[in-house]
């Protein structure tokens, strides 16, 4: 049976989708670990490049594909035994890999508008749930024990990789003042793909704040596959309520996190994220 996954999200979430081009000016890609040998345990790592603590540290991370492969940081909270700790994380970076290979997604906005001036509710909920089994990418996910794994701030971050990916998305961004331009612009044009940009704040913790910011970009595409948009008008005591439903469906392949961007300022995480439609 397929693992599904779903969350829901109040109203006021920030999302955004794009497509199109404009490549800007090329970023050197966040390391990855080597090439994966036949044991996924024992990898080949070219060990060059900055540490994960320094990419860490940067807040910005760049994740998009090279070589066909796709680099995944896996995330977990901070356990008394490392190996567990590991564990969690790749389970993590096992459900991101599920997402270049088919998601299914629906998301539903609610409004309801009451007889009373403040008479107004909005509700927003989504679910994305993974077309093949997530367990399938656990034992095809590469790292180094002594290099790829970093403790710091109540977290456990450790560096995989993935290969056999294909499409790889021709972007690069630039950076303005420190911030990528994605983030200031709110779009990212990439021929051939649909893009979308998502930002969560604090969750209760960065596992979660994460995984909320890549889910809010993915969900931001959801609209471009397809909508339907219902209303009806319902008595109420003192009057009527208007409610409208907008409903956003439809399944997503090739799904990518490009790049992550911690908003120190806000403490705001913001993640771009490449995908097409499966048709």
């Amino acid at each position: 049976m397929v693992n599904k996954f779903f969350w829901s999200l109040a109203a006021g979430v920030f999302l955004w989708a794009s497509c199109g081009s404009d490549p800007g000016v090329r970023q050197e890609p966040l390391p990855v670990t080597g090439e994966r040998t036949d044991d996924p345990a024992s990898p080949d790592l070219n060990l060059s490049g900055p540490s994960l603590e320094e990419i860490h540290d940067s807040g910005y991370w760049i994740t998009r594909p090279l070589d066909s492969s796709i680099t995944i940081i896996g995330i977990a909270g901070r356990r008394s035994n490392r190996d567990d700790a590991i564990t969690e994380a790749l389970a993590d970076a096992a459900r991101k890999v599920s997402l270049y290979h088919g998601i299914h997604g629906e998301s539903s906005t609610v409004l309801n508008q009451g007889p009373g001036s403040l008479d107004y509710v909005a509700e927003f909920n989504y679910s994305l749930e993974p077309l093949t089994e997530v367990d399938l990418y656990l034992e095809k996910l590469a790292f180094d024990k002594d290099r790829d794994v970093l403790e710091k701030n109540g977290a456990v971050y450790v560096r995989f990789r993935y290969s056999g990916v294909s499409g790889i998305p021709p972007y690069h961004s630039s950076l303005e003042d420190g911030v990528p331009n994605w983030v200031r612009n709110t779009v990212a044009d990439i021929p051939g793909f649909l893009t979308g940009i998502g930002i969560s704040k604090n969750k209760g913790s960065l596992q979660k704040t994460y995984q909320a910011s890549y889910e809010n970009a993915i969900v931001a595409l959801l609209p471009r596959l397809f909508t339907r948009i219902s209303g009806e008008i319902i008595d109420v005591e003192g009057g009527k309520m208007t409610r409208n439903v907008s409903t956003s469906e439809g399944d997503l392949t090739e799904v990518m996190i490009l790049e992550t961007w911690f908003d120190k300022k806000i403490n705001a995480v913001w993640t771009l994220v490449a995908a097409k439609q499966k048709l």
